[in-house]
């Protein structure tokens, strides 16, 4: 083989090396110019805030920094192109200013500024009615309209009650209240004699009851034609009720049983479950319908179902040991539990606020995420301010079964020493 060929061959085999070289590179790194790290702030409380992370052409997982107001607070790693930030700690009615940089790369994204909300008060003054006497009387549920206008339902028993009158007519015990302002009213509604368990309010006039009964300010009307739930198991009952309107509510309750109703038609949903429902409330900014669900006995596993506007419901797991009564959310973060603790969802983790309380609760409501209130059993009533949770004096000898708060009135109900008993709180 002459010099030529030799050179010929060499140059070749180094051209190759080279080409092998080249084409084995990692070709897949997007060009500087097509990275991009957009933030936007989504909710705030008094002490947190939640801010949206999205990634244009960044290999993941990657290490981020969030810097608050140009100092640095937290350092992590994230394996998603979209990803719910979580900052606490912060202190409220404040302005602050959050970015997010990209150890990698040093890229950051835009500045987003969030504002706290601030702190409501805890000062109510509080007054308790008692009704009903002979045979135990309680209350079920409650509705705020207005602090003249509110309902409270369950049964109570009076000395009137429970005989035959002058004429030979059974008097049925009463099943309702009304506050009109200065007044209490017991009242008979439409399914006379029996209990009622639940009650949801869309205006004053516009009112229903066991999630088939309508009162319009004058009459009640009864809405149980094709009803799709037929009594099963240990029998149908409605649980709780939440609704955008009279022509868009949810109905729950046990054995797995829910019911849409819309435009004057009831359809029945498939919950995937035979569980007892115990409670429903939704969020209009995502068409969301949360409910908590647990079974009959302790130990029987526990869930949130999630209702979607198309009425498919999925399954998110929480607890074979605990109890859950009760719901409440803003706008799907955090979501908001009553039963064994009182236990808040704001991260992805789930943690008992209100840690120091060894009582059951029975139920929880909220105007906002500064303005929260639940209450349970021996008379546990507290308020969430958005920075601290407040109990209050017991008012009522035995338990608290629902609350509710609008604007500056809490209304919380149950019974003592036999009697229904209603708590009425106003700041």
């Amino acid at each position: 083989m002459n010099i030529s060929n030799l050179r010929h061959i060499t140059f070749l085999l180094s051209l190759f090396v080279f080409l092998g070289l080249f084409i084995s590179c990692d070709t897949t790194e997007p060009p500087p110019s097509n990275r991009k790290i957009i933030l936007t702030a989504e909710d705030a409380s008094c002490t947190e805030a939640w801010l949206n992370l999205k990634l244009d052409n960044i290999s993941l997982p990657t290490e981020i920094s969030i810097s608050q107001s140009d100092s640095t607070i937290i350092t992590t790693n994230i394996n998603s192109n979209d990803t719910t930030l979580f900052i606490e700690n912060l202190l409220p009615n404040q302005y602050f200013t959050f970015k997010v940089t990209n150890i990698k790369y040093q890229l950051s994204s835009n500045e987003v500024q969030v504002t706290t909300m601030d702190t409501t008060s805890h000062n109510f003054t509080w007054e308790t009615f008692t009704f009903g006497g002979g045979s135990s009387s309680y209350f079920n549920d409650v509705a705020i309209i207005n602090e003249n206008n509110i309902w409270a339902v369950g049964e109570i028993h009076t000395e009137d009650t429970d005989k035959f009158d002058s004429n030979g007519v059974w008097v049925q015990p009463y099943n309702a209240v009304h506050w009109e302002g200065n007044k209490w009213e017991l009242k008979r509604v439409m399914e006379k004699g029996s209990p009622l368990y639940t009650i949801f309010a869309f205006n004053e006039n516009d009112i229903w009851f066991n999630g088939v009964v309508k009162w319009d300010g004058i009459d009640y009307t009864l809405h149980f034609d094709n009803f799709p739930l037929e009594p099963n198991g240990d029998g149908w009952l409605v649980n709780a009720m939440w609704g955008t309107s009279s022509k868009d509510f949810y109905v729950i309750g046990n054995n797995g049983n829910i019911a849409h109703y819309e435009n004057g038609k009831w359809t029945k949903i498939e919950s995937g479950t035979e569980l007892n429902i115990n409670d429903i409330y939704g969020s209009e900014e995502d068409n969301i319908k949360y409910c908590v669900s647990i079974g009959r006995d302790y130990g029987a596993e526990s869930f949130i179902l999630k209702i979607d506007g198309f009425n498919k419901v999925t399954k998110e797991y929480l607890s074979t040991d605990r109890h859950f009564a009760g719901i409440w959310t803003k706008s799907g973060f955090p979501i908001y539990l009553s039963g064994d603790g009182t236990y808040t969802n704001k991260n992805g983790l789930w943690k008992n606020d209100l840690s120091s309380n060894i009582y059951f609760t029975s139920d929880i409501h909220g105007n906002d995420l500064n303005d929260i209130v639940t209450c349970g059993a021996y008379g546990f009533l507290a308020h969430y301010n958005g920075a601290s949770w407040q109990t209050y004096p017991v008012m009522i000898a035995n338990s608290y079964s629902g609350v509710k708060i609008k604007e500056n009135v809490i209304a919380a109900v149950g019974f003592s020493n036999n009697k229904a008993a209603i708590v009425i709180g106003s700041r």
